[in-house]
């Protein structure tokens, strides 16, 4: 195993990643790069603010009362809401994150469209996508993340994109209608005939999963459906599509698993190159065993982009010498970088370099 791992080796290493067009995935991390109050952290202070406060009954107390003393031994709100069994307690759940991340929503959104604030990524995806290649003009793009602040920024910026909903003000889930209005008509001259003739040719654009539901995202006539006019006050009888934290959520995703992750799964066990973004590795559902045979079993290459590293991502490196991450500096400040490869017995540490911040990162390695 060699020991030097020098800005050159990284920095060569980095580009040749984006040689293959990568699958990305992203996750709150670019939500709480715009509002702390988008994580984990101020979701689980408001659910055990507010869930208490309800009329619970019986069976409601004893399962949130397990899952708050969890929280207070600090474990994480994902394993806590593990206690939460009862239905119409996890209807309670989605119902306060709703609220909660509506308010935020609601702000940020048009803020980011109005050019007011910036979503952190939008540099990156830009890059991405204009450098999509002729011959496969899709980015494929995941995220877990339930606000509309990726949409905003694609529409700031004009970049299309497509969540897989077609119609007017109530979409229904129709990836191949949706595909359809990726398209448009070109002329082109046809040198044998001297003739021109009109050509259908495909958008470069982003195919975004939204693998947890949305804000917008519904259940109407026993289908899904995407409509921004309820976002802020859902009909009687209609359903939010918002796959919430703990056990509930892998009951619920798998009633929602054919619309939500059909095509999600697809696209992965199409792909051999995958980029995280603001991706903690924490929801077992998307990492599944796609991803895991993907990392691990084949190796492939992967690059990890996001503030903090975590155990979870230390251990896939230790798996797989092809992936690399990219964060802050642990024993720096926020202006300073470490990169990492299990292929180098220490970490490249850079200070006065923000790496791990989206927009410097497509300046600095991607030339965006």
């Amino acid at each position: 195993m060699s020991k030097g791992l020098t800005d050159q080796i990284a920095y060569d290493a980095l580009q040749n990643f984006f040689h293959n067009k990568p699958f990305v995935l992203f996750g709150a991390g670019l939500s709480i790069a715009v509002d702390s109050d988008f994580g984990m952290a101020k979701l689980k202070e408001v659910l055990c603010e507010e869930i208490p406060k309800k009329n619970l009954n019986n069976i409601q107390e004893t399962e949130w009362n397990k899952v708050a003393e969890f929280l207070k031994k600090d474990l994480n709100l994902e394993a806590a809401l593990d206690e939460v069994r009862d239905e119409d307690l996890i209807r309670l759940v989605v119902m306060v994150t709703y609220e909660k991340l509506r308010e935020l929503n609601q702000k940020y959104y048009w803020e980011i469209l109005s050019g007011k604030t910036t979503w952190p990524a939008l540099p990156l995806f830009k890059r991405l996508v204009d450098g999509l290649p002729e011959t496969d003009r899709v980015l494929h793009v995941a995220t877990s993340n339930y606000d509309l602040l990726a949409e905003a920024a694609f529409e700031k910026e004009k970049l299309p994109y497509s969540t897989g909903f077609y119609g007017g003000v109530c979409r229904r889930l129709d990836w191949e209608h949706a595909v359809q209005s990726m398209t448009y008509t070109d002329q082109v001259n046809k040198p044998r005939s001297k003739k021109i003739e009109k050509v259908t040719k495909l958008k470069k654009h982003i195919r975004l999963y939204k693998v947890h539901g949305s804000l917008n995202t519904f259940m109407y006539n026993n289908e899904m459906v995407e409509n921004n006019y309820w976002i802020s006050e859902c009909p009687p009888g209609i359903e939010r599509v918002m796959i919430t934290p703990g056990s509930g959520k892998y009951r619920r995703l798998h009633d929602y698993r054919q619309a939500l992750l059909s095509e999600y799964d697809k696209t992965i066990e199409k792909h051999n190159a995958f980029l995280f973004i603001g991706f903690g590795f924490n929801d077992n559902q998307l990492i599944n065993r796609l991803f895991i045979n993907k990392l691990i079993n084949k190796k492939c290459p992967a690059l990890i982009l996001t503030r903090g590293s975590n155990k979870i991502m230390k251990e896939l490196l230790s798996k797989n010498e092809n992936l690399w991450l990219v964060c802050k500096n642990p024993d720096g400040d926020d202006e300073s970088t470490m990169i990492c490869n299990s292929r180098y017995d220490l970490p490249l540490c850079l200070d006065g370099k923000k790496l791990w911040d989206t927009g410097k990162f497509a300046a600095e390695i991607l030339g965006g």
